[in-house]
């Protein structure tokens, strides 16, 4: 009697580890087709969905470039391979301007920069519209720039007059996505892959020059390497998407070639 309730007992073990496992199973096939449904709405309005960057970064080229030394004050130091600049203590009321030494004529791109000290720093960083009459300009789209950072101990956008930007969290590696055909310019936090801000639609011509700016503190901000090709969606599950703002996978060929049109470098 005693090994056939054992064998019974047994039986039923057996069977509830059955049910649990296909408990599970069902689970991860329901949040799957979630993930799916959910970006396949993203992708079929892609221009107007405001969600993750993973997602954003498929339908975007990464774009390599250097800075330019040239195009700034002594006081910002670059590293060898004009990847990085750094900035002690500047305390200047107009910044000092760096721009990259590419620029985009055409295509879908996006860069990230790592930003060191970005919260006890004022420094800003965007996309700048090649126009020697506005060069150093104050930071605006009026003036042909799309910035966003932090000044005077806040995180803004840089308009006219500035539009505060409430974080989550500071970002320490951001994105900028650059769709030049839309004229949209859209910032991310890399680190959660949240969004930052976006700037209203605009009506691109001529050479847009990556941009960056710092004001005061002891500012690092450090061009990220990236892999070109499509990336794996990494989404929160527990974050529900919402459909209001921009992000597509690049071609055969070269890519770089085929989605961003490259101007001509600064001199």
């Amino acid at each position: 009697m005693r090994e056939l309730q054992e064998q019974r007992n047994l039986c039923r073990a057996k069977e509830e580890d059955l049910w649990f496992k296909e408990k599970a199973l069902k689970e991860k096939d329901e949040l799957q087709a979630i993930l799916e449904q959910r970006k396949a709405a993203y992708l079929a309005a892609w221009r107007k969905a405001q969600l993750y960057a993973d997602w954003r970064k498929e339908q975007f080229q990464a774009w390599s470039f250097t800075l330019d030394p040239d195009s700034s004050h002594s006081e910002v130091m670059f590293s060898h391979d004009k990847k990085s600049m750094t900035c002690n203590h500047v305390g200047v009321e107009k910044g000092y301007f760096v721009w990259g030494l590419e620029g985009i004529i055409s295509g879908r791109c996006y860069w990230e920069v790592e930003v060191k000290n970005g919260d006890r720093s004022d420094w800003g960083l965007g996309i700048w519209s090649e126009d020697e009459e506005t060069r150093y300009n104050a930071p605006s789209p009026s003036n042909g720039y799309w910035v966003v950072g932090r000044f005077r101990e806040v995180f803004e956008a840089f308009t006219d007059p500035s539009t505060p930007i409430n974080l989550r969290k500071f970002p320490q590696r951001v994105g900028v996505f650059l769709d030049y055909a839309q004229g949209d310019v859209s910032f991310y936090n890399m680190t959660d892959g949240s969004h930052i801000f976006s700037f209203p639609p605009e009506s691109f011509s001529g050479t847009l020059l990556p941009f960056f700016t710092c004001y005061f503190g002891d500012v690092s901000m450090t061009l990220c390497p990236l892999e070109a090709g499509p990336q794996k969606p990494s989404v929160p599950m527990n974050n529900p998407p919402s459909l209001e703002e921009p992000v597509g996978p690049p071609g055969g060929g070269d890519p770089l070639r085929l989605w961003c049109g490259w101007g001509s470098p600064r001199a």
